[in-house]
């Protein structure tokens, strides 16, 4: 009988891979580890690369507001957030 889901796939753009830690598959999870990226900000880089010059990543917008309002009950921006733990920074709660 074929498998026919896995459950949650990597966040990652064009990979299939089962989600793994920091919704990245095994493979993705190691890769920014080793070039010293936040994996939770590396599920934005694409695998197959960028498609052209106005390729964008794809962002959770549903989620926008309750950072904002995260980000100004800590006194920061948004972007602030997302700073990777080696900076001093902790990320939302609910990153994708």
């Amino acid at each position: 009988m074929p498998i026919v889901s896995l459950g949650p796939l990597c966040h990652r753009r064009s990979c299939r891979g089962p989600a793994w830690r920091d919704d990245l598959c095994p493979d993705c999870w190691r890769l920014a580890r080793l070039f010293g990226k936040d994996p939770r900000l590396f599920a934005y880089q694409p695998r197959d690369g960028w498609r052209d010059e106005r390729d964008a990543a794809e962002l959770p917008w549903e989620q926008w507001e309750q950072w904002e309002q995260q980000a100004s009950a800590d006194g920061r921006g948004v972007a602030d957030l997302f700073a990777s733990e080696r900076d001093g920074g902790r990320g939302p709660d609910d990153a994708p």
